[in-house]
């Protein structure tokens, strides 16, 4: 078994042996691997619009999306972990936890008396995935482009994540799970802000 060293914050890789592709040797082999499969999953939801009326957030799609996204490089794209890690739930509570998930965001969509912002909602998602961490691994990338397929469920704009940086060492990272380990206390004013620090500049109206 191959294992690769991950930034911190990230899921260890101890066992490569569902690997789909030959040749990965080090982690920026690993990460450029999944970057190419992760490109056709962003265009594939986020090009079409889906219909706010239509329920869309099930488990079955959330499953889905991180299948897309890994399925030519891990044999277990969108398949549950059944191990124990020192982050996320316990493996036996994930399919609970992303069901109540599920059912917390159609709640949230629903509040007439004060309702949360849309880019609330967005980063609430976001930071339940990322705690349940329901997958072997992907579970960041998974969350943020969840978090981005709400954004535009909703018609709202999305976020230029700063993959390289967040992907490896350095402050950019650091602030992230700064904020994340925010909403793990319940504050989730850090990962609004950090969120909003990548949305595009809004377009200046002609005089």
């Amino acid at each position: 078994m191959v294992g690769f060293d991950t930034p911190e914050g990230a899921t260890p890789i101890e066992d490569a042996s569902g690997l789909l592709i030959e040749g990965v040797l080090t982690h920026a082999d690993l990460n450029a691997a999944e970057t190419e499969n992760i490109l056709r999953a962003v265009n594939m939801h986020l090009r079409p619009r889906k219909r706010r009326a239509t329920p869309w957030l099930t488990e079955e799609y959330l499953r889905r999306v991180h299948r897309d996204m890994f399925d030519g490089v891990w044999a277990w794209a969108g398949r549950y972990r059944d191990a124990e890690l020192n982050i996320g739930v316990p493996a036996a509570s994930i399919r609970e936890e992303v069901a109540k998930l599920c059912q917390d965001v159609a709640y949230w969509d629903g509040q007439k008396t004060n309702p949360l912002s849309v880019l609330e909602r967005a980063a609430r998602l976001h930071h339940r995935l990322s705690w349940i961490h329901p997958f072997p691994n992907g579970n960041g990338r998974h969350a943020r482009l969840m978090s981005d397929i709400y954004l535009h469920v909703n018609g709202c704009a999305l976020p230029v994540w700063p993959a390289s940086s967040m992907s490896g060492q350095g402050d950019v990272r650091k602030a992230y799970l700064l904020a994340l380990r925010s909403a793990d206390r319940g504050d989730f004013a850090p990962l609004i802000d950090y969120t909003t620090r990548f949305l595009p500049a809004p377009k200046r109206s002609r005089s």
